[in-house]
């Protein structure tokens, strides 16, 4: 390698099969977020999101109505991934996944504030999916 070069990690995504997850395509969004966070993992210690994170946020992804809205991501100091929705006076949602399999969920909806933890897997979690189709059932 190049002396000062530097090399991207993240134009990929993860890949389940034998052993250690692989990584081959990342959803655009998401491969932005990362490319973003990185100069904060260099300068100022702040965690890379491991590949079982980035994982589950492509799940997400797939699992979530991005010709609706798409959500705001956004790689997070402690290496977890959020997404961000808004709707106006309505409230707002955040859905943010760590490497240990948690989706953890603030909302604030029709002055109405929620926070749970559950466990995320290979389908949206129904307390999550409740509060996503309510805020974008909202409007802008």
């Amino acid at each position: 390698m190049l002396m000062g070069a530097r090399v991207a990690p993240l134009s990929f995504s993860v890949r389940r099969g034998a052993g250690r997850p692989t990584i081959a395509w990342m959803h655009s969004a998401l491969e932005a977020a990362l490319q973003d966070v990185e100069p904060l993992v260099a300068d100022r210690g702040w965690a890379r999101p491991p590949l079982a994170t980035i994982a589950a946020a492509e799940r997400l992804l797939k699992l979530v109505d991005l010709a609706h809205r798409p959500p705001a991501i956004q790689a997070n100091r402690d290496g977890t991934i959020s997404f961000d929705w808004e709707a106006a006076d309505v409230g707002w949602l955040t859905l943010t996944l760590d490497d240990q399999g948690h989706l953890t969920h603030g909302a604030v909806l029709d002055e109405d504030e929620f926070a749970q933890t559950e466990t995320f897997g290979d389908e949206l979690p129904d307390w999550a999916g409740t509060l996503l189709q309510r805020l974008l059932a909202a409007g802008h």
